[in-house]
């Protein structure tokens, strides 16, 4: 979480928000894609998590006023989103005797 925070905070102001916004989706399906592993959707549901919420912190602080409050950032959530974790690589865990 550390790096997609630095991430963020560092792209907020160098480029629109329409141009960056795809780019934060393929970090985090290429994230997804990596760790999308059986047994690890919970960590990958956090990693959506924490990041939505970086996302509307790093987006309010583009300029001295708030951008969006919870409503309006839902609100653009729902016509530009952000991938949901998925699965990607099946493991079947077998038993040891």
């Amino acid at each position: 979480m550390k790096a997609m925070n630095l991430w963020l905070k560092g792209v907020r102001n160098r480029m629109k928000l329409e141009l960056w916004w795809p780019l934060l989706a393929q970090k985090m399906t290429g994230h997804y894609q990596y760790y999308g592993i059986s047994g690890n959707i919970r960590g990958l549901q956090s990693f959506y998590y924490h990041t939505e919420q970086l996302a509307f912190k790093w987006v309010n602080r583009r300029s001295q006023r708030k951008s969006y409050n919870w409503g309006q950032f839902n609100r653009f959530l729902s016509f530009n989103p952000l991938p949901k974790p998925k699965i990607y690589h099946f493991y079947a865990l077998s038993k040891q005797k």
